[in-house]
């Protein structure tokens, strides 16, 4: 009997021992693939409008300077002297700052992202002929024959080869395309609320004042409230979040060397020190990388390469409230009535 029951034990301890293996195999499994890398695109799309690349630091603005092609930079001003158009430099002087000011702010850069790091060594800027201001996609690529590209792997975006009077005192285009490549970086989600919200916001680290127009409206109190917000790009549903979340002046506190960069002609690339909210906005990003990558286990996603209908999806968007909803009990955010009646949606 007592061997019996010895050979029983023994029997459980061996499938706990196997259970506990097949746990730990699977965990491992599970952890590769979140820190797995993201695939690229590799792309033979000719560039030959694009004759011209400046590079400056991590960013390749690629351009025309052939009068004949459509991509032709008009704009031809040329301060001082140095051959290349200052729309050119302003765009890659711009694109510097906007990295530089939101590394200063704790945002992960998207090239040391967990998704690109190690795949996208550049931002590749092409200026070409659009009917938008500019686009950033998600996927990194590469041009296998083009030299200028020199066989890198970069992430891309587009902007206008002739938005006018750039960047003058209002122009952060390539701040707002450059935001959503962090947006990219940190989760899969998408979504226009969410993307061009968000990336509105972030434009004001480098524009005059603290937060955008219509920081005073306040956050959806209703369902149907909630699916306005859902269905309008430009919400202000961000900016409310901002004030709400720092009631500081917004002071980030730059470096003189950041707050004494300028353009070409001189005028100042930092309006003001000014930017209320990107420690929740922040946080927003990271809690969307962990709510990103629990869906990708569960839906057994590559958790860097969801089907665009899956990043879009409107199922995303209760999760995306949760996020936003938890992240504001984290910052407090759960005493006013207007606070309040937000949480309680779903």
């Amino acid at each position: 009997m007592n061997c019996f029951y010895m050979i029983f034990i023994n029997s459980k301890l061996f499938t706990i021992a196997v259970k506990i293996l097949i746990l730990l195999i699977l965990g491992l499994l599970f952890s590769i693939q979140i820190f797995a890398k993201s695939p690229y695109n590799k792309l033979n799309d000719k560039l030959d409008n694009l004759n011209v690349v400046y590079l400056n630091n991590k960013i390749r603005v690629y351009y025309s300077n052939d009068l004949n092609n459509i991509d032709f930079i008009v704009d031809r001003v040329d301060i001082n002297r140095n051959n290349i158009p200052d729309y050119v430099e302003n765009i890659a002087i711009q694109a510097n700052a906007t990295l530089d000011v939101l590394n200063h702010l704790g945002f992960i850069n998207p090239l040391e992202s967990q998704r690109y790091k190690g795949v996208a060594q550049f931002i590749d800027i092409h200026l070409i002929s659009v009917k938008g201001n500019g686009v950033a996609y998600e996927m990194p690529a590469m041009w296998g024959n083009k030299k200028s590209k020199q066989d890198k792997i970069a992430l891309l975006v587009v902007i206008r080869n002739n938005i006018e009077n750039f960047p003058g005192d209002y122009w952060t285009t390539v701040t707002h395309e450059l935001f959503h490549l962090y947006q990219y970086g940190y989760s899969q989600f998408k979504g226009g609320w969410y993307l061009e919200g968000m990336a509105n916001w972030a434009e004001r680290s480098l524009r005059a004042g603290a937060v955008g127009r219509n920081y005073n409206q306040k956050l959806p109190q209703t369902q149907a409230e909630l699916e306005k917000i859902y269905n309008t790009p430009y919400n202000h549903l961000w900016h409310r979040l901002a004030v709400l979340s720092d009631k500081t002046d917004g002071t980030m506190k730059l470096p003189q060397s950041l707050l004494s960069q300028t353009y070409v002609d001189g005028s100042k690339v930092f309006k003001d020190d000014k930017l209320r909210g990107y420690k929740f906005m922040r946080r927003i990003l990271e809690n969307l990388t962990i709510a990103s990558n629990e869906i990708s286990i569960q839906n057994n996603r590559d958790p860097y390469y969801w089907a665009e209908k899956d990043q879009r999806s409107a199922l995303n968007r209760p999760i995306i409230l949760r996020v936003i909803q938890q992240t504001m009990h984290e910052f407090g955010m759960n005493k006013t009535s207007e606070e309040k009646n937000f949480l309680q949606l779903k």
